[in-house]
């Protein structure tokens, strides 16, 4: 499998915080992660480093030579003052298109009631979110980064975005395999799209002038259900291990209180 992007060791700093620190990863195509952790972990940060959209405060940041990557952010920046046909494709003439059958199915599974003329200002919130879907999914990407690309969709919406992107990375529908990384909640989405879990464990800060933690990202193979199944083997192991820590410290107290010989 072709490598697309890595981290080696990065440093990423929010003011005084420390957010993430000696992070490595590599992104491999036919990788699929769904990114997980509290809210302010540093999961879009993460998305933004691996668009290139951030400089890391530290470490090294690799792409391989012509990987193109694609990003649906959080915030809406669409726009106001063009139209939906040019905010997905741009300018290319329709016959360039149209006659692409992903495209077309980019087409009824997000913009079906939508009038492809019609102003993005006028849009809902919703109907915005659903074309700046498309207009990344329509992208001639090799790394795919969706951050909450469920939001604003019904059952049936996220029912099609896990078809159509299985389709996609399967090289099914025509544009190949390449890589997704993606920030979601949608415990079925997860299950029904990833290979990998990324969960982003946030720092800490022990206050008493002590040094701050950092914080880190642990990884799981296989989709959501697989990710709660090993998560709670570690934690199992880590309370083991922490009661072996106790009985020895115990032990070894008793034996300094007897008087070392």
């Amino acid at each position: 499998m072709a490598h697309r992007i890595g981290l080696e060791s990065i440093r990423i700093a929010v003011g005084p915080r420390l957010l993430l620190d000696e992070v490595t990863l590599g992104i491999e195509d036919g990788l699929r992660v769904g990114v997980l952790g509290p809210n302010g972990a540093g999961k879009s940060t993460l998305l933004a480093v691996l668009a290139g959209a951030r400089e890391v405060d530290g470490g090294r940041v690799t792409r391989a030579g012509g990987t193109r990557v694609a990003m649906l952010r959080q915030a809406d920046d669409l726009p106001g003052d063009t139209t939906v046909r040019r905010a997905v494709h741009g300018g290319a003439p329709e016959h360039e298109w149209a006659s692409d059958p992903a495209v077309r199915d980019i087409h009824a599974g997000l913009l079906a009631d939508i009038d492809p003329g019609a102003g993005v200002a006028a849009l809902s919130g919703g109907q915005r979110r659903r074309v700046a879907l498309a207009a990344v999914l329509t992208c001639p990407a090799d790394v795919l980064l969706l951050d909450e690309p469920t939001n604003h969709l019904d059952v049936e919406g996220v029912d099609w975005l896990a078809r159509h992107l299985q389709a996609r990375f399967s090289g099914t529908n025509g544009r190949g395999s390449g890589s997704l990384v993606t920030v979601t909640h949608d415990r079925w989405f997860l299950d029904a799209i990833c290979t990998d879990v990324w969960e982003v464990v946030p720092g800490v800060d022990p206050g008493g002038g002590r040094p701050q933690v950092a914080g880190r990202i642990e990884t799981y193979d296989g989709g959501y259900a697989a990710y709660v199944l090993a998560r709670a083997e570690r934690a199992r192991q880590a309370a083991v291990a922490a009661v072996k820590r106790e009985n020895l410290l115990r032990k070894e107290l008793a034996w300094l209180r007897r008087g070392a010989p």
